[in-house]
């Protein structure tokens, strides 16, 4: 009878603990991690490793001048190859990296990114805005704007 009590009485904290490790596990990656991963993929140009970070349904809203909208994978890296031919980077700084709650969990992350176009001097400062989506592994991209 004691040791059914006593089980009685652990059992709780068993589960607490289980619970505990269980929330660890599940735990997002820093946002702020990505966020830098994001400007170095940027800074290089890199438009198929942006692409390649939408969330599973392969969707990304795009606003970055010409092109505005919902738009799959592949369409987002043409729209950013064609920016990136036109633009060269000068600086990219990350700013800000928030976590905004809900489920599935969301964020965004804000950078300031200095361009200059091709062949050209004058530089151009804007803020790039990152919206963000935990999905079961990893942080991605739902939405890419440049504030002007």
């Amino acid at each position: 009878m004691k040791r059914t009590v006593f089980f009685l009485l652990l059992l709780p904290l068993f589960a607490a603990a289980s619970a505990t490790r269980l929330s660890a596990q599940d735990a997002p990656a820093p946002l702020e991690s990505f966020i830098v991963h994001v400007a170095r993929l940027w800074a290089t140009g890199d438009a198929g490793a942006l692409a390649d970070l939408a969330p599973a349904d392969r969707r990304i809203m795009l606003d970055i001048g010409e092109v505005n909208g919902s738009v799959q994978g592949r369409h987002a890296a043409a729209a950013l190859r064609a920016m990136f031919s036109e633009r060269e980077t000068a600086a990219i700084r990350p700013t800000r990296a928030t976590i905004a709650g809900g489920r599935p969990l969301r964020g965004f992350g804000e950078m300031t990114w200095t361009s200059r176009s091709r062949g050209m001097s004058d530089l151009r400062t804007v803020t790039l805005y990152i919206g963000t989506e935990w999905e079961g592994n990893g942080w991605r991209i739902r939405e890419l704007r440049i504030l002007r």
